[in-house]
């Protein structure tokens, strides 16, 4: 049976794993999970939420991962789980809204009125908060407030590529899990890959191919994080110095360490629209687009 945290399905994670599974028995008001991937991060964040809703949990020490409320969770239709992200923007919450929703005032509103409430199931409550480096807004600081008050039935869980992105003063009030950082030099060799990877490097080179598949009524979420993850794990490689001689690589490696830095940041920001349920291929496009632009211009190309 396929697992219901695949994402987590490797002997790095055990240990981390484990560590949740202890912290069940006192969960911390705020739990800060950095490190890993984007879709990693909200992996471990529903596993701990599993842990703190789970019916037979307290008799294991552990979430079963087998009944229903593991599994809404996982689906993200656990309503005592509700999750925002401050990269989402008020718009595309309005015309694309998902399951992870913006951390707009009318929203951080409509929280703080149900955090008064009891959870709906028999567990708790577990807030999940993303893209807290992005927004400094008085939503997001409105929100902050509810941390430092103690509740019995509600958790807060912070997802952060690094914790030094956060602010001092919210970390410091943050029980931190730092997930295993993923190896660049592991890559799934699938077919669907091979060819997202050549349609990548193309598009990079010349502006053309990629959008061909995007545009498809069949480019989903799985294939953008895909082409975001080919991205990220050759960002890696340029980053540490150990770029490879073709490929995207090839390419990225003609930017500057500050253009490196934004890339990054854009590669967070896409992702965190793909799991705002924003249109794939949509986001995909705006983010190659503006990459190929980069490129063009630091190779000094007319486009």
């Amino acid at each position: 049976m396929e697992p219901l945290f695949p994402e987590l399905d490797t002997p790095a994670f055990a240990g981390l794993k484990s560590r949740l599974d202890m912290l069940g028995s006192m969960p911390p008001q705020v739990l800060l999970l950095d490190g890993g991937s984007e879709n990693q991060r909200l992996a471990a964040a529903r596993y701990w939420a599993c842990r703190c809703n789970c019916p037979s949990a307290r008799e294991l020490g552990r979430p079963c991962l087998n009944c229903e409320i593991c599994s809404q969770i996982a689906r993200q239709e656990y309503l005592d789980v509700p999750a925002y992200d401050g990269r989402i923007s008020n718009k595309q919450d309005d015309e694309e809204p998902g399951p992870v929703r913006a951390l707009s005032i009318r929203n951080v509103r409509e929280l703080k009125g149900l955090l008064k409430d009891p959870p709906h199931g028999a567990g708790m409550r577990v807030v999940l908060l993303m893209g807290l480096e992005r927004n400094r807004s008085e939503s997001a600081n409105a929100l902050l407030k509810a941390l430092e008050e103690p509740s019995q039935t509600t958790v807060f869980v912070l997802l952060a590529a690094q914790r030094e992105q956060l602010l001092p003063t919210l970390v410091s009030r943050s029980h931190c899990l730092i997930l295993p950082w993923p190896d660049p030099e592991v890559e799934e060799e699938s077919s669907v890959r091979k060819d997202l990877a050549s349609d990548v490097q193309e598009f990079l080179r010349s502006g053309k191919r990629l959008m061909g598949r995007t545009s498809q009524k069949s480019f989903d979420a799985a294939q953008a994080q895909t082409v975001i993850s080919i991205l990220q794990k050759s960002l890696m490689r340029v980053m540490a110095g150990h770029p490879g001689q073709d490929g995207v690589d090839s390419l990225l490696v003609r930017l500057s360490p500050l253009h490196l830095t934004n890339v990054s940041r854009w590669l967070n920001d896409a992702q965190g629209k793909i799991a705002g349920q924003i249109t794939p291929g949509r986001v995909i496009d705006a983010l190659m687009t503006r990459l190929y632009l980069l490129i063009a211009e630091a190779s000094g190309r007319q486009v």
